[in-house]
């Protein structure tokens, strides 16, 4: 029997590497598949808001940053004809917003050290996609927060590691909406 090492490598590499949580496929406002017919040419990335506990610079940045990183990961996709941020929609405009609700920093060397919980990082969110008058068309949730067993790879995880992934699910999950 031939031992094929590099499938396996590849295989356990993806497991350590990835965080603990999810970040949901778009659905409706009550959790049903999303069936919109509704295709836009353009996207708006608005500054998300900030509804956490603790406020501090890290966390003020977030709002800018994780909707900075929507933005480069939908232009990225190349399916739209414009990716903005903060601009004025028109009724071509897909419209990006959301609400950070909870971003932990935690603490690296804990996370090293120790592991099993200790001085875990976490960033949630809920993002919505609306057409230009407001109206919902579906929402993605984000539940991130490092890999429990510590370690070197629980450490270097961060909310930043996690608004990267999760910019790409949504930019994904957009997609299905461009003309």
């Amino acid at each position: 029997m031939k031992f094929a090492p590099r499938p396996l490598v590849l295989a356990l590499a993806g497991c350590l590497l990835s965080s603990c949580g999810t970040t949901s496929s778009l659905k409706g406002t009550h959790g049903e598949a999303i069936t919109s017919t509704r295709k836009f040419s353009k996207v708006t990335v608005q500054d998300l808001k900030l509804s956490v506990a603790e406020v501090g610079e890290k966390v003020t940045a977030s709002k800018v940053y994780f909707a900075d990183r929507i933005a480069t990961a939908l232009n990225k996709t190349g399916r739209f004809a414009s990716v903005k941020r903060n601009a004025t929609p028109d009724a071509n405009t897909l419209v990006i917003d959301g609400v950070i609700t909870k971003y932990v920093e935690g603490n690296p060397t804990l996370r090293f050290f120790i592991g099993m919980g200790a001085g875990s990082a976490f960033f949630e969110s809920d993002v919505t996609l609306r057409d230009s008058k407001g109206s919902t068309i579906g929402k993605v949730k984000v539940d991130k927060n490092s890999w429990a067993l510590g370690g070197g790879i629980a450490a270097g995880q961060s909310p930043q590691s996690f608004m990267e992934g999760a910019a790409d699910k949504i930019a994904s999950e957009a997609v299905n909406l461009a003309k």
